[in-house]
C-alpha cells in the first residue's frame, strides 16, 4: 500500500498537468488568435511562438512525449518539402513557408505521455468556453445596436494594426451594404472562426451529454455568426450522431429550433444563411470557391505536369495564379497540401496526420478533421493547429478509459436534458 498510494498520487498529478497545459493551449488559440508578434507588421501572429513554447514547456516537464511514427513521417514530409523547394518550376516559392510550416506542425509530433485519461474532463472544458465565446458573441452582436459597433467591435476598430493578424477580414456585414456586423465574437478571426469553434463545442456538448441550456447558448452563438461553414459540419455530423444514438428528445428539440426560426426567420435576417445555398453554383461566390474551385484549380495547373504532379508547385504558391482565373477560388488545407507538395508530399501529410490525429475522442476528430481539412486554409494557422493539439493530438496516446468516451456517446444519467451550466 505504501508504494500503490504514491504512484496513484503521481498518476492523478500527471494527469492534472496534462489538462492544463492542454487548456491553456486551447484557451491561448482562442483569446490571442487576433494578436501578432511586434515588429512583424501583422504577418506572424502571437499564437506562432506561443504553440511550440508550451509544447517544449510540457515536453521538458514530462507532460508530453514525442510521437516516434508521427516524428518520422513529419520529417519525410519536411524533405519532400525541401525537395518541392529545390525544384519548383514557380517563381512564387517560399522557403520561408516551409519553414513556417516546420514551427507550426511540429507540436503535432507530441502526445499525452500519462496513461491517465481527462478526455471528457477536457470536452466538458471546451464547452464551458465555447459557451463563454457564444455569450460574448451574442453581445456582441446585440451591442452593436445599443452602443454601436465602434464600441461592440472595439478590438476590430481599436487595436493598433503592428499588433493586429493581416491578411484576415473580420468586420463582414449580414450583406452588401447593410449596416449591421455578422458577430466574430469578439476574440475570434472572422465571422467564420467563430461559428466554427462553437460547432466544435456543440460536438462535444453532445458528446458528453447535452444539457437544453448549453445548447440554446451555443446555437444562439451560431446565430449570431451568419456564417454558414461550421453548420456544414453539424450537417453531417448531427444525422449519424442522432441515428446511432437515438435521442429522441434531441429530435423535439432541433424541431422546435427549426419552428422558431422558421416563424421568426425575417426579423433574425436568417436569408444571410437560406441565400447562400444557391452558392455553390456560382463560380463567382464564396461558397463554390471554399468546396468546389480547388478541384478545377489542381487540375488545370497541377496535374497537367508531371514534376508538379509528384512534387507540387512549391511551398507557399497556392495562391499564385489566383488573379488569373476566370473563378473565385478558395486554397482548403487539403487543396493546399496537394498544390504545393503534390501527390508525394499529400500522401506522407496524410499518413502524418493519421498518426498524429487519429487516435483521439472520435466526436471531437470528426469535427475537428473535417474543420481544419475542410472549411479553411488552416495548414499554416497556429491557432487552428493549436486547438487540434488541444482537443485530438494531445489526448491520443492510449484509447480512452470508457467504451462512452470511445464511441462518442453520452453518459447513461437518465435524463437528456439537464437546464445547468455547471460542471458535470
Amino acid at each position: 500500500m505504501l508504494e500503490v498510494a504514491p504512484a496513484g498520487a503521481a498518476a492523478r498529478l500527471a494527469a492534472r498537468s496534462g489538462f492544463a497545459v492542454c487548456a491553456l493551449t486551447l484557451v491561448s488559440a482562442v483569446f490571442l488568435q487576433k494578436i501578432a508578434l511586434p515588429g512583424t507588421g501583422g504577418l506572424y501572429p502571437l499564437n506562432l511562438f506561443v504553440f511550440p513554447a508550451v509544447t517544449i514547456a510540457a515536453f521538458l516537464a514530462g507532460v508530453l512525449e514525442i510521437n516516434t511514427t508521427a516524428l518520422v513521417w513529419y520529417a519525410l514530409f519536411v524533405s519532400l518539402g525541401a525537395l518541392s523547394t529545390a525544384l519548383s518550376p514557380s517563381p512564387h516559392v517560399s522557403a520561408l513557408s516551409l519553414g513556417f510550416f516546420v514551427v507550426a506542425q511540429f507540436p503535432l509530433v507530441f502526445r499525452n505521455a500519462s496513461s491517465e485519461d481527462f478526455q471528457r474532463r477536457m470536452m466538458s472544458f471546451l464547452s464551458t468556453v465555447g459557451c463563454v465565446c457564444a455569450l460574448i458573441g451574442v453581445l456582441q452582436f446585440v451591442g452593436q445596436f445599443v452602443v454601436g459597433p465602434d464600441v461592440a467591435f472595439f478590438l476590430d476598430k481599436h487595436l493598433p494594426e503592428n499588433v493586429t493578424v493581416a491578411g484576415y477580414n473580420s468586420l463582414i456585414p449580414l450583406y452588401w451594404s447593410s449596416p449591421v456586423y455578422k458577430s466574430n465574437g469578439v476574440f475570434f478571426l472572422e465571422p467564420s472562426f467563430f461559428c466554427q469553434f462553437l460547432a466544435v463545442a456543440l460536438v462535444a456538448e453532445l458528446v458528453l451529454g447535452s444539457t437544453a441550456l448549453r445548447l440554446v447558448i451555443l446555437t444562439a452563438g451560431l446565430l449570431c455568426s451568419y456564417s454558414g461553414t461550421g453548420l456544414t459540419m453539424l450537417a453531417l455530423f448531427l444525422p449519424f450522431y442522432f441515428l446511432r444514438h437515438g435521442h429522441s428528445r434531441l429530435f423535439v428539440f432541433a424541431a422546435l429550433l427549426g419552428l422558431v426560426l422558421i416563424m421568426f426567420g425575417d426579423a433574425l435576417s436568417l436569408d444571410a444563411f437560406t441565400r447562400r445555398i444557391s452558392e455553390f453554383s456560382d463560380v463567382q461566390s464564396s461558397g463554390w470557391a471554399r468546396f468546389l474551385s480547388m478541384f478545377r484549380v489542381l487540375q488545370e495547373v497541377v496535374f497537367a505536369n508531371d514534376l508538379t504532379f509528384f512534387l507540387g508547385r512549391g511551398p507557399g504558391t497556392v495562391q499564385e495564379q489566383f488573379r488569373l482565373l476566370s473563378f473565385y477560388a478558395f486554397d482548403p488545407t487539403w487543396g493546399k497540401v496537394i498544390y504545393e507538395y503534390g501527390l508525394l508530399g499529400a500522401l506522407a501529410y496524410v499518413r502524418f496526420f493519421y498518426v498524429a490525429f487519429c487516435r483521439g475522442p472520435r466526436g471531437l476528430r470528426f469535427a475537428l478533421g473535417y474543420t481544419y481539412l475542410f472549411l479553411g486554409g488552416y495548414l499554416l494557422n497556429p491557432s487552428i493547429l493549436m486547438q487540434l493539439a488541444a482537443l485530438v493530438v494531445w489526448l491520443g496516446k492510449t484509447a480512452p478509459a470508457t467504451d462512452q468516451a470511445r464511441e462518442g456517446a453520452p453518459e447513461e444519467t437518465g435524463h437528456m436534458f439537464v437546464p445547468a451550466l455547471g460542471t458535470r
